[in-house]
């Protein structure tokens, strides 16, 4: 196990701060360890069981410099419940609260330098209940047929880790169910 020997904020931001950590290791030895910490994300995929549907949201991202297809996702509140923040962004992003919200599981999103727990969620039994979108945020809506997502998944353009991961999560854990 390392042994922090000292702690020191380099960045202090509004949805992560960076250390960096001068530790012992195991051998004696002294590293350094620079994490990135953050309250956390939550990510949903809203299905429709109704038309057989599932929203994604194509937005931009800035690190990539260009739009990306996702499913809704955002960062916890501060003290904020996982499964309040995933109704919370459903409703930020596609118009929708789940009456049916399961937790698929939580993951580390890359545990080498980020401490980030991603809860990812199913949504189902949608209603409509539009509140307003984050002021930076610029989404459009797409809305996929369930018999199409497989071949939809597997376009080049679709590369966000958190949406391969809940489908995968979605297709393996979910009571067996089959999605594609």
């Amino acid at each position: 196990m390392e042994k922090t020997k000292e702690s020191k904020l380099i960045y202090s931001g509004r949805i992560l701060n960076l250390i960096k950590d001068r530790v012992e290791l195991p051998s004696g030895r002294e590293s350094t360890r620079e994490v990135v910490i953050h309250r956390g994300s939550v990510a949903i995929i809203p299905f429709d069981e109704k038309t057989d549907t599932i929203f994604f949201v194509k937005q931009y991202r800035y690190p990539f410099k260009k739009e990306m297809i996702e499913i809704p996702a955002g960062t916890l509140e501060e003290g904020e419940d996982p499964f309040e923040a995933a109704n919370r962004e459903l409703s930020e992003e596609i118009g929708f609260f789940s009456k049916d919200l399961k937790k698929l599981k939580s993951i580390a999103s890359s545990p080498g330098f980020l401490n980030e727990v991603l809860h990812i969620f199913l949504a189902k039994n949608l209603v409509v209940k539009k509140k307003e979108k984050d002021f930076d945020e610029n989404i459009q809506i797409i809305k996929v047929k369930r018999k199409e997502i497989k071949n939809f998944l597997l376009k080049e353009d679709i590369v966000d880790g958190k949406t391969l991961a809940a489908f995968l999560l979605w297709e393996f854990f979910d009571n067996g169910e089959k999605i594609f």
